[in-house]
């Protein structure tokens, strides 16, 4: 699914300014069709149980949208050792402004960490509104495909929207 998102564009140029040597991908996808099995399961949270980021990374359309992320075949049952991070919606701007603030190899943000934060809670809001109940939010910093440089500013993201049956990935990585 596209995006549109200006504050979002402006962040990912951000991002791509401090993190020169890396990159940053980032896509969203929709179930369309899902069985009362994977309704279950995402209705008590239990994705870990489902495997569902597994399942996600593992869909066609998850691979070649991310192709640049090579994803392996043999994924592990937790990609990344992905793990929710508690009250993830309420937080989440400050862990996009975290990664700008902290730069990449070479270059950090120019602005304060208030504009950062503030650019944050901007991509957030057109992101995903207000509607922080309905939004659980994955994060590791391991680097779990070739993508990734394995130094010490890789990042994955996984935005799970419940209401509409939304993820979305953000990877970010750099080298010096």
């Amino acid at each position: 699914m596209p995006i549109e998102s200006p504050s979002l564009d402006e962040y990912l140029a951000e991002v791509r300014r401090t993190h020169v040597n890396g990159g940053v991908l980032i896509g969203r996808w929709r179930a369309e069709h899902y069985s009362d099995v994977t309704a279950w399961f995402a209705a008590r949270n239990r994705l870990e149980e489902y495997e569902m980021h597994r399942l996600l990374f593992d869909a066609q359309s998850v691979r070649s949208g991310l192709e640049e992320l090579q994803i392996p075949a043999d994924l592990a049952r937790v990609p990344g050792s992905l793990s929710e991070i508690p009250g993830g919606a309420l937080m989440l701007d400050g862990m996009l402004a975290r990664v700008i603030v902290s730069g990449g190899a070479y270059h950090q943000f120019e602005g304060s960490a208030a504009e950062a934060k503030e650019l944050a809670a901007r991509v957030v809001d057109e992101l995903i509104g207000r509607r922080y109940e309905d939004i659980r939010v994955d994060e590791t910093f391991e680097p779990w495909t070739p993508w990734f440089f394995d130094i010490a500013w890789d990042c994955t993201l996984v935005l799970t929207d419940y209401a509409r049956a939304e993820m979305t990935v953000l990877c970010i990585t750099d080298t010096d």
